[in-house]
């Protein structure tokens, strides 16, 4: 593991979803902001760091954060980063195929952005709850995505909904049309866009990188068995995260290499292993399940155009199916190194000490 993802790891896994110890009997604006400064932190350290430990940050902020607004009766920008949060938890337990616990979050997010009137989040966690119905019928999937579409206004999110949820929920049924027009409308949206909505590839809850999009689309269009339209995306892809050093988002390019490698009129299985290969070890110190799984996906088509598997690539990624951050005996987890001033002054702590998520007051 490099030094700089050892340190977000360790940041993330131990204490940055976690605020100082403060009275929720306090300053609800100084709460506030160093909650919002402990998500934001673990958002940006998403794509680098182990799903697990990301989940360990969020879900008790989350659970704190719940009774605030009630408590503090916080209102606008504030009450709208509770909601940006529980988008966040829903989207890390839909990447650790925890699909029952993301659709509850989801829900809970957009029925709440909805009641608050941010369109665009609201729309971003139906767009969450729509990939999740895909694989069981993609056109209730499709009818999700068109009434996240119509809310989600001009924003990043438009183009997620049609180039990640729509293009998929056609590619599902074989809709090569369908996913052409989504594609074609979904870079529509983005011309509209500027570079702020852009933000950096890879996990975000309010830009949408033109990388993401492009893999999105490369994806769509390698499962209708457009490998050949998929190319260039995967080109413009590629080098738009050239030296990001966001680990998740190059390793999903590359599995979408490996399988366009593979789909391809003459598959090339030596391509495809190089490109997962390179995946798996890239992910060595972010172990996923959902990576493990695209293995075996990749893995058996490749059985099945070549008449050889990846056996060595799903062989390594075996035991990620079964691990958990979460039941690590403590030794295993990242050890205190440091504490950084948060918001205010505020010391964000580090593990080792007495825990550092602020305990909600019990109403009297």
């Amino acid at each position: 593991m490099s030094e700089v993802s050892n340190r977000r790891s360790v940041l993330v896994a131990t204490g940055l979803a976690a605020v100082s110890s403060m009275s929720l009997g306090g300053d609800a604006s100084g709460l506030h902001d160093a909650c919002a400064a402990a998500l934001n932190a673990a958002v940006d350290a998403y794509e680098t760091t182990d799903l697990s430990a990301t989940a360990a940050a969020l879900v008790p902020l989350e659970r704190t954060s719940r009774t605030v607004p009630g408590e503090h009766r916080l209102r606008g920008r504030a009450t709208l980063d509770w909601m940006r949060l529980h988008a966040a938890a829903a989207a890390v337990s839909y990447d650790r195929g925890q699909h029952a616990d993301a659709a509850t979050r989801a829900d809970r997010a957009a029925a709440l952005a909805r009641a608050a009137g941010d369109g665009p989040l609201a729309a971003r966690a139906l767009a969450l709850r729509a990939r999740m119905v895909r694989p069981h019928s993609p056109a209730v999937a499709l009818q999700i995505a068109g009434v996240a579409a119509r809310i989600a206004g001009i924003s990043p999110t438009r183009a997620l909904i049609a180039g990640k949820v729509v293009t998929s929920a056609c590619a599902a049924t074989g809709d090569t049309p369908g996913v052409r027009d989504a594609v074609a409308r979904a870079w529509q949206a983005m011309e509209r866009l500027g570079d702020d909505d852009f933000g950096s590839p890879g996990f975000a809850l309010e830009t949408y990188s033109p990388a993401d999009l492009a893999l999105a689309c490369a994806e769509a269009l390698t499962t209708v068995g457009a490998a050949d339209e998929a190319t260039p995306h995967l080109e413009r892809a590629e080098t738009l995260i050239a030296g990001s050093g966001q680990t998740g988002m190059v390793v999903s390019v590359r599995m979408a290499q490996a399988r366009a490698a593979l789909a391809r009129e003459i598959p090339d299985r030596e391509e495809a292993a190089s490109y997962a290969g390179q995946a798996v070890t890239l992910s060595a110190a972010r172990p996923a399940q959902w990576l493990a799984r695209l293995v075996r996906d990749v893995s058996d088509l490749a059985d099945l155009r070549t008449g050889q598997g990846l056996d060595d690539l799903v062989d390594a990624t075996t035991p990620w199916l079964h691990e958990s951050w979460e039941a690590e005996p403590g030794p295993q987890r990242p050890a205190a190194r440091f504490g950084v001033p948060g918001p205010g002054g505020v010391m964000v702590q580090r593990a080792g000490g007495p825990p550092t998520v602020p305990v909600p007051r019990l109403v009297l």
